[in-house]
């Protein structure tokens, strides 16, 4: 069984193959998922699918003189699988974003988490 952050993990790989390929989004999960069976990814698979598009356009408010499409597609993938986390309340949200930096630091340019980290605080701001 893998932990949280290995599910963030593949969560953001299935992400970045549906943003890549512009593939569906439930085909990617299927792709890089063995099981169904994890409340977790499917929550936020489930929300993914219906929310997608205003999340891309909430980030896009904290984005100065930029845009998302102009984002590399694994910050992209990265900050859509936070903010629906963060959304739903699936863990507390300093956890949330430090994760998000964690994989920024770990797939992006090396300046990378540093916006990440800004636009995902802005954006649990506004949510509380």
């Amino acid at each position: 069984m893998l932990n949280r952050h290995e599910y963030r993990e593949k969560i953001v790989f299935a992400l970045y193959q549906h943003l890549l390929l512009h593939k569906d989004l439930m085909s990617c999960f299927d792709d890089n998922f063995d099981e169904d069976d994890n409340d977790y990814m499917i929550a936020v698979r489930n929300d993914l699918a219906k929310h997608k598009d205003e999340y891309i356009s909430e980030i896009s408010e904290y984005l100065k003189k930029w845009t998302f499409d102009r984002l590399n597609l694994v910050e992209q993938a990265i900050l859509l699988e936070t903010v629906s986390e963060i959304k739903q309340g699936l863990n507390d949200k300093a956890v949330i974003i430090d994760e998000a930096v964690i994989l920024a630091k770990e797939y992006c340019d090396e300046e990378s988490y540093k916006y990440i980290n800004g636009i995902l605080d802005h954006i649990c701001s506004s949510s509380q």
